[in-house]
């Protein structure tokens, strides 16, 4: 609790304040992760002072906050989703982006219901007025009616890295060349295929999500806030994204001043762990694993034959385990410890951890690199395969593919990572990298949520690429023109060479028949 004070304190005292406003606060995604990235800044706001009318499945206790409640309108998927589903999910990309896409609109379909919650309605029917809109922009711009309705600038928060129509909003270069498209699994260093794929990813998740969640959108609006709008047009007067990666993680790469890297913000101060947990890793003389696949993803739905071979090799190691598992798990050797719920940013705190197996999910990502802990992951899906490569480039982490896990292969790699200081040397270096700022992340998405209320908007923000046609951003019309001039050119010394030559001939002709 000291902790906490005094982070509260040096968020008031460090960021000169702006002055007080009222925030409508949209984040209506189901999962607990996303909620766990904006739960701090919407916090943070509030102990500013600022008004903030929350609109969320997960409300937060605050003098500040008007918690709308959409618990129940939509279904919670958290602890839910089983492990062996994404065993067979295909590892291409174009079908991979193709099926993505398609995901997103299909689901994004069920957000319509929250705009039929009665607080949502009465919320939307009032005269209420608002400084700013802050909502997530992941798999729908549903929200974004919000802004039209109220006359409001808005603010963009991704709890992923830059997706490629958070990058299209605000001008940021795809640099196609050597950034892997989020929801790919490429890494970070692409050969000739891996860039022909990163394209052809890259354009089908672009234009698929412009084409069908945009679109889907539009008319959602329509039929419940009864606006006619061009989401086209709305989302381009976004005043900056604010992304929750940085750079000591992923590669490196040149942003406009719309884009704000606060990764870690979620990332609170230490507080002390359930007894039981502390002693069994206090008491640990060659330290402790953790393994956890995340909230969505149940522990105990592992296929029998891979926990199989996890349970065999815990068995045969001297460290101690805890398992973020749900149910029975029979044949458990004495060093595994399962619960159902793990105070995971807390354990990975701890000095005797020595690892972290794990998903590849950004927040346990996250966590681990700010606590220099290695990882082993076994990524499955969206985000995480590109998350992990980041990391593996680092020399802090290394990867299995859950579909071909073999008991030996497993073995090694722990055996490896845990007797190889290199791994843990590298941890601590990108730990150190990340750790090493002017500002923490909370307080840098404070400072420029401010700014933006200040600057009513901070219109001069905004690239000159926002908004330009495809054609203009890509230089297509000036190589066009280029190509047309440089065929001209050539066109006509054929003419004229061709002329003279003709002439050569013709006079050399006159000359044999004189």
């Amino acid at each position: 609790m000291i902790v906490l004070f005094v982070t509260v304190i040096i968020t008031v005292t460090v960021v000169s304040p702006a002055d007080t406003a009222n925030i409508l606060a949209v984040f209506p995604h189901q999962g607990f992760s996303h909620h766990l990235v904006y739960l701090p800044y919407v916090q943070g706001l509030a102990n500013r002072g600022h008004n903030i009318t929350f609109i969320s499945n997960y409300p937060i206790e605050h003098a500040n906050i008007n918690n709308l409640s959409i618990r129940g309108s939509i279904p919670i998927t958290n602890n839910k989703e089983n492990i062996s589903d994404f065993e067979s999910v295909s590892m291409n990309e174009i079908k991979s982006s193709m099926l993505t896409i398609w995901s997103f609109y299909e689901r994004g379909k069920m957000y319509e219901a929250i705009l039929t919650v009665d607080s949502v309605k009465t919320l939307l029917n009032s005269p209420s007025k608002f400084d700013l809109l802050i909502t997530e922009h992941f798999n729908n711009e549903l929200f974004l009616g919000f802004a039209s309705k109220f006359n409001i600038p808005f603010i963009l928060l991704s709890s992923c890295n830059l997706l490629p129509w958070n990058k299209q909003v605000i001008g940021q270069p795809y640099s196609l060349a050597n950034i892997p498209t989020t929801l790919t699994s490429l890494g970070t260093t692409m050969n000739f295929n891996d860039r022909v794929i990163n394209i052809i990813s890259h354009a089908i998740q672009l234009f698929g999500f412009k084409l069908l969640c945009r679109i889907r959108d539009e008319a959602i609006i329509k039929r419940n806030l009864e606006i006619e709008i061009s989401l086209d047009q709305l989302i381009l007067n976004a005043s900056l994204i604010m992304v929750n990666i940085h750079f000591t993680m992923f590669k490196s790469k040149p942003l406009v001043p719309a884009v704000v890297e606060i990764g870690g913000i979620h990332i609170m101060p230490i507080k002390p762990l359930p007894m039981d947990i502390q002693k069994y890793i206090d008491e640990a003389e060659n330290g402790v694993i953790y393994f956890c696949m995340g909230s969505l993803l149940r522990g105990e739905s592992f296929a029998a034959e891979k926990r199989q071979m996890f349970l065999n090799v815990f068995d045969k190691i001297p460290q101690r385990i805890l398992w973020k598992w749900e149910g029975e798990l029979p044949g458990k050797p004495s060093n595994v410890m399962i619960r159902k719920w793990m105070p995971q940013r807390d354990i990975l705190a701890h000095p005797n951890v020595k690892l972290f197996i794990s998903h590849g999910g950004l927040l346990g990502t996250t966590e681990a690199v700010h606590e220099g802990v290695p990882i082993l992951s076994m990524p499955l899906s969206a985000d995480q395969i590109t998350n992990i490569k980041s990391v593996v480039s680092k020399g802090a982490a290394e990867m299995m593919n859950y579909g071909d896990l073999n008991e030996k292969e497993i073995l090694i790699k722990i055996t490896s990572m845990l007797t190889n200081p290199i791994y843990k040397q590298k941890a601590k270096e990108l730990s150190e990298a990340f750790r090493d700022r002017p500002m923490s992340p909370l307080e840098t998405a404070v400072y420029w949520t401010e700014y933006v209320i200040r600057h009513k908007g901070a219109p001069h923000l905004r690239s000159a690429a926002v908004g330009m046609p495809w054609y203009q951003y890509y230089l297509i019309d000036v190589l066009v023109v280029v190509f047309l001039c440089i065929t001209t050119i050539f066109v006509l010394l054929y003419c004229l060479v061709f002329k003279v030559i003709l002439r050569l001939l013709n006079r050399r002709s006159k000359e044999k028949q004189s």
